[in-house]
């Protein structure tokens, strides 16, 4: 009677963790099912502050619950940037971004264009079939994020105004495009217009969520 007691004791047990590792392993699988992963591609050494643009793209990220495989390069040529998307379609990437590409990856021959990414840019548009870019105009422009000094101007009426590039909307719509697009491999073109900076937009305080650090 004690043995069968013993032994219905050891099935309960057995039972138990078998269950437990059935939970643990379906939520697993659910979770790498929900979440999706996208590839960005930094310059190394970017020669500019592109700390706003970065956070667009974690922020983007993080809301999303999308996992971001960084890579950053000093030099990149076609082949190489091949071989990239074909790891990254082994890890299950819905896209990759190109940050700044003109900082690393070499312009493809005969008028060529790189396809299958997006390239964040301000020189090499005509190199990629999808990008994202700031709208030109013919005024002074700054990116974020803006130094003080920059604002002072404005405030004290030493500059009617300036015009202001958007940096982390930047980021963030280019993730958006890929996540929602990259699968279909659907991805477009972005073009962001500047926003305009003046004593009015200043005092009304609708920017100070970007300009307040």
């Amino acid at each position: 009677m004690k043995l069968s007691k013993k032994k219905h004791l050891i099935l309960m047990i057995l039972l138990i963790i078998i269950a437990v590792f059935s939970i643990s392993f379906m939520k697993n699988r659910a979770y790498k099912e929900k979440t999706q992963r996208i590839a960005v591609v930094y310059p190394k050494l970017p020669q500019q502050d592109i700390s706003m643009l970065q956070e667009g793209i974690r922020d983007y990220a993080y809301e999303n619950q999308i996992q971001l495989d960084t890579w950053y390069r000093s030099q990149m040529s076609a082949k190489e940037l091949q071989q990239l998307a074909e790891e990254e379609r082994k890890n299950h990437s819905i896209g990759i971004l190109l940050v700044y590409p003109e900082k690393y990856l070499k312009k493809q021959k005969d008028g060529d264009t790189y396809e299958d990414v997006l390239a964040i840019t301000d020189t090499m548009q005509e190199s990629f079939k999808n990008y994202a870019t700031f709208a030109e105009i013919k005024a002074e422009t700054v990116r974020l994020p803006i130094e003080k000094s920059v604002l002072e101007t404005i405030a004290n009426g030493k500059k009617e105004n300036i015009y202001l590039e958007n940096t982390y909307q930047l980021g963030y719509e280019s993730m958006y495009m890929i996540a929602k697009y990259g699968k279909q491999k659907q991805l477009g073109t972005i073009c962001i217009n500047p926003i305009e900076l003046n004593k009015e937009t200043l005092g009304d305080g609708s920017l100070d969520a970007l300009l307040v650090d």
